[in-house]
C-alpha cells in the first residue's frame, strides 16, 4: 500500500510540475507573433512631423485626409487585433487602417490631454495573403469643439500617434474588404411608373414631384419654391447600401437637392415640410458631401475626394452605404465622405442621441427654379 501511495504522490508531483511548466510556457509566449510599429519607423506624408525619439516618439500635425502614416511589416496570414497608442484631447475624430486589401474604421476616444497617451482597440484586421504588408493609417473625420454659444466646430485636429500594434487572434475579423462595393445585390425601390412604396413628407410635397419617362422629377423650371419638399419611403431602413442616379436642370448655380438617409419628418412648429437627418447633398459648394439636415446644419466628415469633370446636368451616380454608425458616400466612383457618428451613445445638444434608422427621401430644395431627376434607385439591406 505504501508503495502505491508513494507512486501516486510521485505521479501527482509530476503532473503539477508539467502544469507549472505549461503555465510558464504560456506566459513566456503570450503575444507571440505580435508586431509593434513605432512612430519613428513610419513613412509620413503631407506635412506630418515626428517629435521625440525611441518609444516616446509621436507623430503630430495631423489634420488632413491627404496625409498618411504608413509602415511595412512581415505578417503571416490570419486575424490581428489592432491596438493604437495615441493622444487626443478632443472628441469625435476618426481614422481608417488599411492593409492587405482590408480596412478598419474607428472613432478615437478622447484622452485628457495632448501628453496623455493611451491605447485603443481599433478592431480585428484580417490579413488574407500575408508577406510584406503595407499598413496605412489615414484620418477621415475631424474632432469637435463646442463653442461658448453652444454651436459646434471642427478643429482639424487628429490624434497624435505613438505606435500601432498587431496582435494575432482567433477572434473573427471586423475589417471589410476595400472592394466592398463589388458585393452589391440591390433591388429596385422605384418601378418607373408609380410612386408605390413612396409617400409625400407633407400635404404639398406631391405637387412638386412627378414621373416622366421612368424618372422621378422634382421641382419646376417655371417658378421658385418657398419651402423644401420631399417624397420618402413608406418604411424605415437601418443598414443598407443605396445606389441611384441623378441629373440637374438648373437655372443658375444655386440649384440644391439631395437624398435623405435615416431621416424623419420634423416635428418642430412651422417645419412640417422638413426632414431631419443625414443628406447626401446635391449642390455646387460641396460635391458629394454629407449634410446633417435640420440637426447640426453642417457638413459631416472630411472632403475625401471629388470626381473629375463633374457635370450636374449629366447623369451622376451616388453610392451610399450606411452600416451601424458609419455612413460612406461615393460619387461617380470616387469616395467623397466617410463619417462615423459620434453621437450614438451620447446626446447631441438639443437632439439627444442620433438614431440609426429612418426613412430614405428625395429632396427638391427651396429657391430659384430647378429640376432634379432621380432614377435607377436600388437598395440592398445589410
Amino acid at each position: 500500500m505504501k508503495k502505491y501511495l508513494s507512486l501516486i504522490a510521485i505521479l501527482a508531483a509530476a503532473c503539477l510540475f508539467v502544469a507549472v511548466i505549461a503555465c510558464l510556457t504560456m506566459a513566456n509566449t503570450k503575444g507571440k507573433g505580435s508586431v509593434t510599429l513605432g512612430a519613428s519607423d513610419a513613412i509620413i506624408t503631407g506635412g506630418l512631423t515626428l517629435e521625440g525619439s525611441g518609444k516616446q516618439a509621436a507623430i503630430r500635425n495631423w489634420d488632413s485626409p491627404d496625409q498618411s502614416i504608413q509602415w511595412t511589416a512581415r505578417l503571416r496570414s490570419g486575424n490581428y487585433r489592432v491596438i493604437v497608442d495615441y493622444a487626443q484631447p478632443l472628441f469625435g475624430s476618426a481614422v481608417t487602417i488599411v492593409a492587405d486589401g482590408q480596412q478598419l474604421a474607428a472613432l478615437v476616444p478622447p484622452t485628457s490631454a495632448e501628453d496623455d497617451f493611451r491605447t485603443m482597440e481599433a478592431g480585428v484586421l484580417a490579413i488574407p495573403q500575408g508577406g510584406e504588408v503595407a499598413i496605412t493609417l489615414r484620418g477621415i473625420q475631424h474632432s469637435i469643439i463646442t463653442n461658448p454659444d453652444g454651436t459646434q466646430s471642427v478643429t482639424g485636429a487628429l490624434p497624435l500617434i505613438r505606435s500601432l500594434t498587431l496582435v494575432p487572434t482567433a477572434e473573427p475579423a471586423t475589417s471589410q474588404t476595400v472592394d466592398i462595393l463589388k458585393e452589391f445585390k440591390g433591388k429596385s425601390l422605384f418601378d418607373g411608373k408609380t410612386f408605390d412604396g413612396w409617400e409625400p413628407n407633407d400635404d404639398e410635397a406631391m405637387a412638386h414631384f412627378r414621373i416622366e419617362d421612368g424618372v422621378i422629377v422634382g421641382g419646376s423650371l417655371s417658378s421658385d419654391l418657398s419651402d423644401n419638399h420631399f417624397i420618402r419611403t413608406v418604411r424605415d431602413y437601418q443598414d443598407f447600401e443605396l445606389r441611384l442616379k441623378y441629373k440637374v436642370t438648373p437655372t443658375d448655380d444655386s440649384y440644391n437637392g439631395g437624398i435623405q438617409l435615416r431621416s424623419h419628418r420634423s416635428t418642430l412648429p412651422g417645419q412640417g415640410c422638413e426632414m431631419v437627418g443625414y443628406q447626401a447633398d446635391i449642390l455646387v459648394r460641396r460635391i458629394g458631401g454629407l449634410y446633417d439636415e435640420k440637426r447640426r446644419s453642417d457638413f459631416l466628415g472630411m472632403e475625401l475626394g471629388q470626381p473629375e469633370n463633374y457635370r450636374p446636368d449629366e447623369w451622376n451616380e451616388f453610392i451610399i452605404r450606411c452600416e451601424g454608425p458609419r455612413v460612406r458616400l461615393w460619387l461617380n466612383g470616387v469616395q467623397t465622405t466617410d463619417h462615423i457618428e459620434p453621437y450614438t451613445d451620447r446626446p447631441l445638444e438639443g437632439f439627444g442621441t442620433v438614431g440609426q434608422t429612418g426613412r430614405i427621401a428625395l429632396q427638391i430644395h427651396k429657391g430659384t427654379p430647378c429640376e432634379i431627376r432621380y432614377k435607377d434607385i436600388l437598395l440592398e439591406e445589410l
